[in-house]
């Protein structure tokens, strides 16, 4: 049966043929906007949290992203889709340089049609402030592994607050999933759940006057 499930087998298995038969199967029927949203988020955001109890490989989950990044690509370039960005959009891990969850974020915000900055793992909220500045950012997304480096959060969501009240900050991570009042504590705008969870989030903001 293709359905997203089977998607999400051959993106595990890296079954390039079984992927772009599921793809062909699905655009017979549907658009590709409709693939990225029904195939492709779920695909990865089962993935991420297939790995998080150890079931998959990290090298299974960067190839998935990778995959899904260019399928996503190639349907927005087919389709002349319009990039829904209206506000430019940055993502950061903070101090740790385990940035799996950065990878799967970013490709599940790329693969809905948003354009973001990466700027891989930086160490000191200093930094952030400064590229923040420079590239005009409106949209923050902030991932942390450990509960010190999200307490750091706070002096960046003040700082860049004070510049910029229109700023939002998406923060994500396993100490806020264990602290469901911590994004608010570190002046978060607010905290995504999973990669999935982030997309209605940053859609909403998009539509928001600055």
């Amino acid at each position: 049966m293709m359905n997203w499930e089977a998607f999400e087998k051959a993106l595990i298995n890296y079954d390039k043929l079984e992927v772009n038969k599921i793809l062909q199967h699905f655009l017979a029927e549907k658009n590709g906007i409709d693939f990225i949203d029904e195939y492709i988020v779920k695909s990865l955001t089962s993935i991420g949290e297939k790995w998080e109890r150890g079931e998959v490989a990290l090298s299974q989950i960067y190839m998935s992203s990778r995959l899904c990044e260019e399928i996503a690509s190639s349907i927005l370039e087919e389709k002349n889709f319009t990039i829904k960005n209206a506000k430019p959009i940055a993502i950061v891990t903070l101090e740790d340089y385990h940035t799996l969850g950065k990878k799967i974020v970013s490709a599940v915000v790329r693969s809905s049609g948003f354009e973001l900055i990466d700027y891989g793992s930086i160490s000191g909220p200093e930094e952030i402030i400064k590229k923040v500045t420079e590239d005009r950012i409106k949209i923050l997304m902030i991932s942390v592994l450990m509960y010190p480096s999200a307490l750091k959060i706070k002096k960046i969501s003040q700082m860049l607050h004070e510049k910029d009240p229109s700023i939002k900050i998406l923060v994500g991570g396993a100490p806020f999933l264990m602290d469901s009042t911590l994004w608010e504590e570190v002046g978060a705008d607010k905290m995504g759940k999973s990669a999935a969870d982030n997309i209605p989030i940053i859609e909403q903001w998009m539509k928001e006057d600055s």
